[in-house]
C-alpha cells in the first residue's frame, strides 16, 4: 500500500497521507509521493480543485524522528529537495487546495496543511509546533507561514511554547477557515472543493497568485500585477461566458479558456 493515496471524484482530486499506523509521519516515499500527486493534479485539465488529508486518527504528526538522518546537513538537504518542493507544489498549484485536518497536524505536517489555500478542521483537531521542545526551529516554511498569518508576536509565542492550538483558536488567528464536526471533515471539505471547482479557472489561478504575492508588493505593485492578470481574464472565453450567463440569468459554465 502506498504512503500517499491519489483519488479522483469527478473534478476533485483527493490526496491522502497514508501511514495511519505511524500517525502519517513522513517517509521519503510520502515526501516524493506528495510532489508527484500535485504534479499530476497540475497536468490534469479535468481536475479543478484538490483536497489534502490524512488517514486514520490525524492529518500528520510531522517528521519521522526515527528515520531522520543523524547529520544536520543531510536533514537540511532533505528539507530543500523533498519537503520543500512538496509544500511549494501545493502553494504554487494554479488550482485551489483545501486541507482537511482530522485530529492533528503537528510539526512539518502543519507546514503541509498551512500551505493549502483553505483549511477545514474537525472540532477536536489542533495544530502544533513542537520543535522547540526537542531543540529545533520550525521548518517546512512554518516560520514564514505563521508570521504571515498571525503576525510576529503570536508566531513567536506559538513556536517557542509549542502548545496545541485548538481548531477554534486556529480560526480566530486566521490559520484555518472553519471548524466542522469531526466525522464530517472530509465530506464538508470535498463539498467546499466542489464549490471552488465551479469557479472560473483563470480568475481563480490569478487570484491565488495575487494573494500569495501580496506580502511582497506595495499597493502600486499590486495594482500593476492585478492589471496584468486582469488583461488575460478579460480576453478569455470565460469572461464572455460569465457576461452572457449574467444576462441570461443562468449559472455560467467556465472552461478555463
Amino acid at each position: 500500500m502506498s504512503d500517499v493515496l491519489y483519488e479522483e471524484r469527478g473534478r476533485i482530486a483527493i490526496v491522502t497521507l497514508n501511514r495511519a499506523d505511524a500517525l502519517n509521519t513522513f517517509t521519503q516515499e510520502m515526501r516524493l509521493g506528495i510532489i508527484n500527486a500535485f504534479r499530476k493534479i497540475a497536468a490534469a485539465e479535468h481536475i479543478r480543485a484538490a483536497v489534502l488529508t490524512g488517514a486514520g486518527r490525524g492529518f500528520s504528526a510531522g517528521a519521522d524522528l526515527k528515520g531522520l538522518p543523524p547529520v544536520g546537513q543531510e536533514v537540511a538537504a532533505m528539507l530543500e529537495t523533498e519537503f520543500g518542493p512538496g509544500i511549494l507544489a501545493i502553494a504554487e498549484l494554479p488550482k485551489p487546495v483545501i486541507g482537511a485536518v482530522n485530529g492533528f497536524a503537528s510539526g512539518v505536517g502543519a507546514g503541509y496543511a498551512l500551505a493549502c489555500d483553505m483549511l477545514v478542521m474537525g472540532e477536536k483537531a489542533f495544530l502544533q509546533l513542537p520543535f522547540a521542545k526537542i531543540g529545533l526551529v520550525p521548518d517546512g516554511g512554518l516560520t514564514w507561514q505563521f508570521a504571515q498569518r498571525v503576525g510576529a508576536r503570536h508566531a513567536f509565542e506559538l513556536a517557542l511554547i509549542g502548545d496545541r492550538i485548538p481548531a477554534a483558536r486556529c480560526v480566530e488567528l486566521g490559520l484555518a477557515n472553519r471548524v466542522v464536526p469531526d466525522a464530517e471533515v472530509l465530506d464538508q471539505t470535498c463539498a467546499l472543493a466542489e464549490q471552488l471547482a465551479d469557479a472560473p479557472p483563470l480568475a481563480l489561478a490569478g487570484t491565488k497568485r495575487l494573494l500569495r504575492r501580496a506580502h511582497a508588493l506595495d499597493l502600486a505593485g499590486a495594482i500593476r500585477e492585478e492589471g496584468e492578470i486582469q488583461k488575460t481574464c478579460i480576453d478569455s472565453q470565460d469572461f464572455r461566458e460569465g457576461i452572457k450567463a449574467f444576462f441570461d440569468k443562468r449559472p455560467p459554465q467556465f472552461t478555463g479558456r
